[in-house]
């Protein structure tokens, strides 16, 4: 921001209350916009045309500080994805950082990069979450395949024993009934 005549109503204000200011006015005249300034930052009173002067200056700046606070936001965003989070976290902060540059600049569209990024990272998780149920779920299916398999052999040995019991021309009709019942488990 190119500095201010010393004499400036203005001159007084810190970047940041400037800021705040600039985007307070937008919604507001510029009489009120000047009474809020006085009891906020305690600042003397502007003139109309000392005001307008200053908020002309200001939206000259704009897109300068908008591009500044975007890479501000970039690399708060590039700092938070090197680091060890957890997901939620994260969400949790490029939900706040967007809200923050949406109050900040009241562009939406810068804030909605943020807002996406956080969409991507639940959408991610959700995602991971899903694979994990799945292979839970395929893990299941291979333990019932498994468990079936050795029902079915189990089976199939009783059957062979049960025919080899019954072709034993050794034993009698007897001994070949109590053989079954125990192949069988009665």
């Amino acid at each position: 921001m190119s500095k201010l005549r010393t004499d400036s109503w203005a001159a007084n204000l810190t970047e940041e209350q400037a800021w705040a200011l600039y985007y307070k006015a937008r919604g507001l005249r510029w009489n009120e916009a000047a009474d809020w300034a006085v009891k906020e930052f305690g600042v003397d009173a502007p003139s109309r045309t000392a005001f307008y002067a200053w908020l002309g200056r200001m939206r000259k700046e704009e897109s300068a500080h908008r591009l500044e606070q975007a890479a501000t936001a970039a690399a708060e965003a590039a700092a938070l994805a090197k680091t060890k989070t957890s997901d939620d976290a994260l969400i949790a902060a490029y939900k706040a950082m967007g809200a923050e540059l949406a109050l900040r600049t009241g562009s939406a569209g810068e804030a909605g990069k943020f807002v996406q990024m956080a969409g991507a990272l639940a959408d991610r998780r959700l995602r991971a979450e899903e694979l994990k149920l799945k292979a839970r779920a395929q893990e299941t299916k291979d333990e019932q395949l498994k468990l079936a398999r050795e029902k079915f052999l189990a089976a199939e040995r009783r059957e062979n024993a049960a025919k080899g019991t019954l072709a034993d021309e050794k034993l009698t009709p007897e001994e070949k009934l109590k053989e079954l019942d125990r192949l069988f488990g009665r």
